[in-house]
């Protein structure tokens, strides 16, 4: 199956796990456009990480497409409180720096806020609903995400991209 702004693909669902083609770039380096990856499937409800990879479903306004999957990393969980930018530029959570090591091109610091287009770095602090989570792409001036859509429900996760 494509994931978001992806080109076609093919679906193979073996128990537990599918395969997804990524046909967009905003997870690169992590994810390149056209590369192939494998997820597992959530059974029950998705349960948080920070961290982790998941392809989730459009929970409509300024997600898009409610069919495409989407492939976003998990930034800030439910009760979490997210902003950016601390004194050196990163993304804090709970007022800690985050490490992200995988973010290799970033947005902009220079850009002020905008809440309908992600290009700009800095968002205002965002606390996190119950049961939902703030998701970014790898390639923060290239992605669509959390800080200008807003947060998604976890009942909008359906995989969990494996390594």
């Amino acid at each position: 199956m494509a994931v978001a702004g992806c080109g076609d693909g093919d679906s193979t669902e073996t128990g537990a796990t599918e395969q997804f083609t990524q046909g967009g770039v905003s997870m690169e380096p992590t994810v390149k456009a056209g590369q192939v990856v494998t997820a597992r499937t959530v059974t029950g409800t998705y349960e948080a990480r920070r961290g982790d990879v998941v392809l989730f479903r459009s929970p409509g306004d300024l997600w898009g497409d409610r069919q495409a999957p989407l492939l976003k990393r998990v930034v800030a969980a439910g009760g979490e409180t997210i902003a950016c930018c601390d004194t050196s530029g990163k993304v804090t959570v709970d007022g800690k720096p985050l490490a992200e090591p995988y973010v290799t091109e970033d947005a902009s610091l220079d850009e002020p806020p905008n809440p309908n287009y992600c290009g700009p770095r800095r968002f205002a602090a965002v606390t996190v609903p119950a049961d939902s989570v703030f998701l970014m792409g790898d390639s923060r001036a290239r992605s669509n995400d959390s800080r200008c859509a807003g947060p998604v429900p976890v009942s909008s996760v359906f995989a969990v991209m494996v390594d």
